[in-house]
Order: structure tokens, then C-alpha cells, then sequence
């Protein structure tokens, strides 16, 4: 007979159900309402709207509309009235208060509402602000959770009751719960040992104290005479079947072997190997280091007492991806919580974790190289680079260490250049070259990062990274500072880069580093074709930099840039400096695999991503060419300008530029006026530069103090210097308010200094033209340029596409050997998932290109010919290629 369940309508679960329910119903009646009405207005459409009667009329007209949930109870909604009727508007409300109506007499009343909206006519669905929209889904989403709160409370309460569960297996009375089983999670003694001896990982609960207590894998619940208890036992491993024997037996005895630790993401492991034994011949055997590696466990030494899984070495390795300053004694207290969390217990070595944690990234880099990879290449850039941007990275230190390990790097020289060839070339250099002592000057501000010489700090080994890195934010090459920020540390990687190509060298003091380099190529022939190269100011830095400066070694104006800013670096720098926070405790070597990985893996982020940063950024780029044209027209028109006048002032802003400023030293007060200018030109910039470099260059609170401290006395000691100035020289007067409106930041524009304008009245009017149209050519150039990189990527990922084909024929013989199919099959997936993500490539691009994609168009063709056949013969390979 079946038994009735008896509904208890004041139950909070049962209100909660219909509540949902009430709301489910209301929000499919209110679409569908609204569905009605659109058809009307649709229908009505065409012979224009009729005129009602007057209850209608009123009752017609557009709602305030409805923000997502339910509306409150004591909400009212205004119809005004319809213009063909004369009638005055009346408010018809939606639902009644809570305080009169229980919530099905509330439902039935806001059915019948929506049944006289229905009828009402037509009415335009409310423009809602996407802001307010979601404001208003956030309140809903709040006070909902509020309403759940008590609910979630109690069943978090009601989940730790143990009650009399009986076992899943043979429905004993339980003393395990086993959530990694579920459904079937209650066992009772004997069954759990059955079930979980091929599954000791998972974690348990016991409840023989009246309460969920986690005990580790080595414990079991025993029933005796005077009830339960717990008994320790022996935990085997789990690794791949190693039972084969000489014997050629089939009867295999597994025993527990000499203990081992594994760790996995869940914490430490006291377990035992498996020790086989063959009931024919009774001889042993225990699993080797290739069997652990099959069953994906990673020794953390060669003595096979601790293991890794694979995937806690991959979840780290993301973590640091994501967290660059995670430490890895962080994380190995992470899982030492998990471990207790548990019921298992153990110490977890943090530098034990890393060496190893290195070993498995070496190995790792070393199986990709089998398949081709390219860790420091940019797709868009090969084989033709538009641009590097080199800048030091003076967070990027480490503190000298007298017990230092005298162990070798796993990435030396791949990315970070060899000290000693870096020291020898730099020796070289300043032996050519005749040292010029001090700071370069801009303007009359110095640049700490424009020296040929520096010191060595007394408390540093490595004082910083020397970077660069292409236009798209790929890494290529590093070295360690040693000196500071000298010449000779870019002039080294530019030539490490020379096979790339590039067009330009981005610098933010290539307007001192471009004359020091052709200083020293006329001394060095063997570096002459470095000034093959074009200076290139970064577009920001610029901005800190004297007027005329930036005028003559901006980025945005030089011819074929493009848009490249050339400060790709410092987004890069913003990443590694975050590595610092761990890598400068480091030894030598490890600070260097550290630096070297998180680069690489940086760069793998990037190329999975290129594809739609190269679209978006063409996408952003049409639009701007737009907007900028009409400005360049608007302020053309503005100015009454033709085209010949616009190449006019074109030509005088860059005479302007060329020439020198005037000496007034033979004005007014004569010397003082003069100093009282340069004072000025050089208090501003430096304020610039050092608010620029607050945060770039410096990782101490305390020196970020002294510097703010410093930069308002300059500040301060400017507007002195301007007041002196306006007081001396009337006719030249300097505006305070247009200067500190520049030192805010708002402002993109460096002032020109009223003794800079010579003979030229308006050379501040000529400038906003010039700016205007050299932005306009840049976005056109960029235009041309994203085009030409969108199909190097897409020719870049068929030609590896086509290499890698082209392995797997030549792996793929029936070898016999183990390391030869695998390597086979790693080239087949990394084919595979080149080609797919080809063919994802050239859909973004031809969606962002639209006419313009038959570069684009043709690459795909080709590729289509590529891999139409998998059978293809050696000779339709030939002809490809």
C-alpha cells in the first residue's frame, strides 16, 4: 500500500516552491502579454491606429516597463491616455499589497491586469540603460540571496546529521561516508576495505563518534565486542599493471612494497609500492621510474620515495601564469591544508616542490621542441618585424647571497642572454668608445636610463632585466643588469635581433641612445648595420621628453610606424615585475629557469589570443581613421586651411623642431632671464619624468615616499621659478594653470615655451595640425599594416602545419619502438590542433576583414590544398611546398 505524504503548506521549502512558481508563471504570462501587443502594433501598423473608445483610450498608451524580476507589491504603473482619445489618464496597478492579498489572490489580480494590457493597443517596449538594467538585477539577485540565506543555513546545519544510513553494498549499518563515490558514498567496515583498496586517494569519513571525522587511507573501521574501532593498514600506490614475468605466469600476488609519499592536489599521501609477486616462479618485481611516469606520477627525487602527480606540476605551473608572486611555499601550504582537511597528516617541502617543478618544465620544453615549438617567435612578426621596444626593468634585482648553490640553469641563454658574453660585449664597447661621465640630458632633464657608465650597487648581484619585446607584446630576448641602465645593454640585444629584421628600435631615450650608437658604429664596423635600423621614441615617454623632441624622434611621427606606441614593454615589465616578488630570494640559477618559464608561458598566452587582439585592433582602427579624417577636416575648416597651407605648416613645425632655441642672453636681465628658462624647461620635465617612473622603476614605499616628497618640491620650486619669470618679462608670460593642467596628466600635450617660438607667431596652431595629420597617416599606415601581419600569422600556422605533416610521415613507420610512436602521436595532436586553430584564424580574420580578406582568402585555399588528402604522396608534398 502506498504511503500519502501529507503537504505542509507552512513549510519554508513549500513557500519558497510556489513562491518560484508564482514567478515562473508571472514572467511567461508578461511575455507572452508582451509578444500580443507587438503583433497588434505590427498589425496596426499599416492603416494607422484606431480610435477607441474612451475606457480604451485610457487604459492605452506606454508603460514605465518592467526592469527584469518581479515588481514590488505596492508598484503602480501610469497609462497616459492615447492621442485619439480625450479622455485623462488612470493608474492601473499591477499587483495589490501583500498585506491584503495572499499570493494566489495576488496572481489571479496581476493575470487580470495583464489580460487589460493586452487589450489596450499597442505600446513600445521601455528603453531600458544596460546600467540601470543591471543595478536593478544586481538588487533582485541581493535580495534574493537574502531570502535563501535561513534555507542554506539549515541545510548546511542539517548535513552534518549522522543519522542510521545503512551500507550501499550490502545495506549493513554504515560507519564511512565516501562523498567521491556518490551516489553510492555509505560503506560499512568490510566494504569499504573491498571498495576503496583499488581506490586509496579518496578522502573519507568516519562517523563511529557520532560525528563526520576524515581519516586518512591507512585506517579502518573494525567492529568488535565492545563496538567500533580503528585499525591501521597498509595502502598500495595505484600505478600501471607491471605484472609480465620470464616465467611467462599468470598469477600475480600484490603485496605492499617499501613506503613512498604522493602528492597530488589534495595533499600528501602515505601509501606503499606495489610489490608483484608471481605465484609460479616467485619472483618480484616493483614498478620502475618509466612505470611511475605512465601511471602520471613525477618523482620529486632519483630515490622514488616522493612522487608528484602530472597534474598538480600543471595546476601550479597555470597558478603561476596567473599569480606570478605565488611562491611555492605558499603553495605548499596550501596543501598541507588539504592534507589535514583530509585526515592525513605530513610536512611538504617547498624546494623540493620547485626542483622538481623545474625538471618537469625542462622536460616539457624539450618535448615541445620536438614538436616544433617556437617559444620566443611572434607569429605576426615572422619574417618580417615592424618594431622592437627595449626597456630595463629595475624590479627585476635580486640580493647577493653568499651560500648560493653552484647549480647550473635548465634555460641558459635561450632567453635571458649569457652574463659573460653580455660583460664582454659591454667591455668591448667601452674600450672603443670614450666614456662620457653623468646622466643624459633631454631638454635640460635628465633620463637615469640615458648613461653610458654606471655603478654597481653594493647590496644587488642582478640589478634589473634589460627586455624586448615586439609590437604585439611578445618576448624575445632579456639580459641581466649589471651596471644600471647603460647603452650597451639595448645596443646588445639589438644585435641578438638583427635576424628579425625589424624596421624600428623603440627606446624611451632613443633621442640619446641614436647618437651614442652611431658614435659607436663609426668606431665598430662590425656594428654598422645596427643603424640600418630607425630611432623610434616611445609615444608615452615621449610625452616627458623636451616639445621639440618629441617632435623629431616620436614614434607617431615617423613615416611606416603605424600606430606602434613602443611601450609594449612596460606591459610586459608591469607582468614580470610581479615575479619579483619571489625570484629575487632566489639562487642564480633558479631566478634565471623562473624568469625564463614565466616568459615563455607568457608568450603561449599571447599566441593563443593573437587572432582576435590583431581583429579587434584592426576593427578599433577603421573606426578611429574615420573619426580622425572628419576631426583633420572639422579643424581644417576651423582654421581655413588648404591642403598646400596644411604641408606648409607641416614643414615649419619641423623646421621649428630642427633648429635650436634662441639665446636671450642679450634680453632684458640678460643671464638671469636665461637661467630662469632653462630652470624652468628642466623643473618641468623632471617633474614629468619622475611621475612617470614613481611606480615604473620602484618597488620600496619608503623611496616612493621620498620621491613623492621630492616631486612637489620641484613642483612647488616651478611655480616659483614661473611667477619670477612673468615678473621679469611681461611680453613672455607663462601660464601657471595651462602648466599645472599639463603635470596633471590630463592633458597630452607638452606646452611650448614662449622663447621657443622664434620667428613663428602661430607655432602652436601650426603644431595641432601637424599632430592631426601625422595621427590620420599613422592609422592609415597601421590599416595596411594589421593586414599584411594578419596574413604572416595565417602563413606562419599553415607552414607549421605542413612541417608537422611532414614528420608524422616520417615517424610514422611501424618502428616498434615505444619513444618512436609516441613521438608520433604528439606530432598528430600538435597537427591537429594547429589546423584547427588555422581554420579558427582565418574565420576571425575574415569576419574582421570583410572585402578585404583576399589575402587572407588565398592562404585559405592553399590550406584546403594542403590537407585535402591525408594520404598525400611524397611527391604532391614536393609540389606543395
Amino acid at each position: 500500500m502506498a504511503m500519502r505524504h501529507t503537504i505542509d503548506r507552512q513549510h519554508p521549502s513549500y513557500k519558497e516552491g510556489k513562491r518560484k512558481l508564482l514567478e515562473s508563471k508571472q514572467d511567461h504570462l508578461i511575455a507572452e502579454a508582451e509578444r500580443a501587443v507587438e503583433e497588434r502594433k505590427r498589425a496596426r501598423s499599416g492603416g494607422g491606429p484606431p480610435c477607441g473608445s474612451t475606457s480604451d483610450g485610457a487604459r492605452r498608451g506606454k508603460p514605465r516597463g518592467r526592469r527584469g524580476g518581479r515588481r514590488k507589491a505596492s508598484a503602480t504603473v501610469t497609462y497616459p491616455p492615447a492621442e485619439c482619445s480625450p479622455s485623462s489618464h488612470e493608474d492601473v496597478p499591477l499587483t495589490a499589497p501583500s498585506a491584503q492579498l495572499n499570493p494566489q489572490e495576488a496572481f489571479e489580480n496581476f493575470v487580470e491586469r495583464l489580460s487589460s494590457l493586452n487589450a489596450s493597443g499597442p505600446s513600445a517596449k521601455p528603453q531600458i540603460s544596460s546600467a540601470s538594467s543591471w543595478t536593478f538585477r544586481q538588487q533582485k539577485s541581493s535580495e534574493r540571496w537574502t531570502e535563501a540565506r535561513p534555507n542554506h543555513l539549515q541545510c548546511l546545519i542539517e548535513k552534518e546529521a549522522v543519522g542510521h544510513p545503512l551500507c550501499c553494498l550490502c545495506h549493513k549499518p554504515a560507519v564511512i561516508r565516501c562523498r567521491e563515490c556518490l551516489p553510492e558514498e555509505w560503506f560499512c567496515g568490510d566494504c569499504d576495505v573491498l571498495h576503496h583498496k583499488k581506490q586509496p586517494l579518496h578522502n573519507r569519513e568516519c562517523l563511529i563518534r557520532g560525528f563526520f571525522e576524515p581519516i586518512p587511507p591507512t585506517t579502518r573501521v573494525m567492529k568488535g565486542e565492545d563496538g567500533y574501532y580503528t585499525q591501521d593498514q597498509a595502502c598500495i600506490l595505484p600505478t600501471v599493471s607491471v605484472s609480465n614475468c620470464v616465467c611467462d605466469g599468470t598469477t600475480f600476488t600484490v603485496l605492499p612494497g617499501k613506503p613512498v609519499i604522493l602528492i597530488n592536489i589534495n595533499g600528501r599521501y602515505d601509501l606503499h609500492q606495489p610489490l608483484y609477486v608471481c605465484q609460479t616462479c616467485q619472483q618480484q618485481r616493483t614498478p620502475d621510474m618509466k612505470d611511475f611516469l605512465q601511471s602520471g606520477y613525477w618523482p620529486a627525487s632519483l630515490n622514488t620515495s616522493t612522487f608528484y602527480t602530472l597534474d598538480l606540476l600543471s595546476s601550479f605551473q597555470e597558478l603561476k601564469v596567473i599569480s606570478p608572486g605565488f611562491s611555492r611555499q605558499a603553495f605548499a601550504k596550501l596543501l598541507e591544508h588539504r592534507t589535514k582537511c583530509g585526515g592525513r597528516s605530513g610536512h611538504i617541502k617547498g624546494d623540493t616542490l620547485q626542483r622538481s617543478f623545474l625538471e618537469f618544465s625542462y622536460a616539457s620544453f624539450e618535448k615541445d621542441q620536438l614538436c616544433c615549438g617556437a617559444a620566443f617567435t611572434c607569429p605576426a612578426c615572422t619574417p618580417e618585424m615592424l618594431a622592437v621596444s627595449v626597456d630595463g626593468n629595475r624590479k627585476l634585482y635580486r640580493f647577493r647571497r653568499n651560500g648560493s648553490s653552484g647549480d647550473h640553469a635548465f634555460f641558459e641563454g635561450l632567453f635571458v642572454a649569457e652574463d659573460s658574453a653580455v660583460s664582454g660585449f659591454v667591455d668591448m664597447i667601452q674600450k672603443a668608445v670614450k666614456k662620457t661621465q653623468g646622466r643624459g640630458t633631454c631638454g635640460d632633464s635628465q633620463w637615469t636610463a640615458a648613461r653610458e657608465t654606471s655603478r654597481r650597487a653594493s647590496k644587488l648581484d642582478e640589478e634589473g632585466m634589460e627586455v624586448a619585446v615586439c609590437r604585439h607584446g611578445f618576448l624575445l630576448k632579456a639580459l641581466n643588469m649589471y651596471r644600471g641602465e647603460i647603452f650597451a645593454y639595448p645596443m646588445y640585444l639589438q644585435k641578438e635581433l638583427m635576424p628579425a629584421k625589424a624596421q624600428f628600435f623603440a627606446m624611451d631615450v632613443a633621442c640619446k641612445y641614436w647618437p651614442y650608437l652611431e658614435k659607436v658604429a663609426s668606431v665598430l664596423p662590425a656594428l654598422q648595420e645596427l643603424t640600418t635600423m630607425k630611432p623610434f621614441l616611445s609615444v608615452m615617454h615621449a610625452r616627458a621628453h623636451a616639445t621639440k623632441c618629441e617632435i623629431k624622434w616620436s614614434g607617431r611621427n615617423q613615416e611606416g610606424a603605424g600606430t606602434t606606441a613602443g611601450e609594449e614593454v612596460e606591459q610586459v615589465n608591469s607582468y614580470l615585475s610581479r615575479c619579483a616578488l619571489t625570484t629575487k630570494y632566489m639562487s642564480k640559477a633558479a631566478r634565471l629557469d623562473m624568469l625564463t618559464l614565466h616568459a615563455m608561458l607568457w608568450n603561449h598566452k599571447k599566441g593563443d589570443s593573437l587572432h582576435q587582439a590583431l581583429s579587434t585592433r584592426y576593427v578599433k582602427t577603421c573606426q578611429r581613421l574615420l573619426e580622425e579624417t572628419a576631426m583633420l577636416a572639422e579643424l581644417k575648416t576651423q582654421l581655413h586651411c588648404s591642403d598646400e597651407m596644411v604641408s606648409q605648416w607641416i614643414s615649419d613645425v619641423m623646421e621649428w623642431a630642427a633648429g635650436e632655441t634662441r639665446d636671450t642672453s642679450d634680453n632684458l636681465q640678460g643671464t638671469t632671464h636665461t637661467g630662469l628658462q632653462r630652470s624652468i624647461e628642466g623643473l618641468y620635465l623632471s617633474v614629468r619624468q619622475r611621475k612617470q617612473n614613481l611606480y615604473r622603476q620602484n618597488d620600496s614605499n619608503k623611496l616612493r615616499h621620498r620621491l613623492r616628497r621630492k616631486l612637489a618640491e620641484d613642483k612647488k620650486l616651478l611655480l616659483q621659478e614661473i611667477q619670477k619669470h612673468n615678473k621679469l618679462d611681461s611680453a613672455e608670460n607663462i601660464d601657471a594653470a595651462v602648466v599645472e593642467h599639463s603635470l596633471s596628466g590630463e592633458s597630452t600635450v607638452s606646452p611650448i615655451w614662449p622663447w621657443e617660438v622664434h620667428d613663428s607667431a602661430n607655432i602652436g596652431t601650426k603644431k595641432r595640425i601637424h599632430d592631426q595629420v601625422m595621427t590620420t597617416k599613422r592609422l592609415q599606415e597601421e590599416k595596411n599594416i594589421l593586414v599584411m601581419e594578419m596574413a604572416q600569422h595565417c602563413t606562419w600556422l599553415q607552414n607549421l602545419a605542413l612541417v608537422l605533416k611532414n614528420k608524422v610521415a616520417e615517424e610514422g613507420g611501424e618502428s616498434g619502438d615505444k619513444g618512436d610512436e609516441g613521438l608520433c602521436s604528439l606530432l598528430r595532436r600538435r597537427n591537429t590542433e594547429v589546423s584547427e586553430g588555422l581554420q579558427v584564424v582565418l574565420q576571425k580574420y575574415k569576419t574582421a576583414l570583410g572585402p578585404e580578406a583576399s589575402v587572407i582568402l588565398n592562404i585559405e585555399e592553399e590550406d584546403q590544398s594542403v590537407h585535402s588528402s591525408p594520404d598525400t604522396s611524397e611527391d604532391e608534398e614536393e609540389s606543395i611546398t
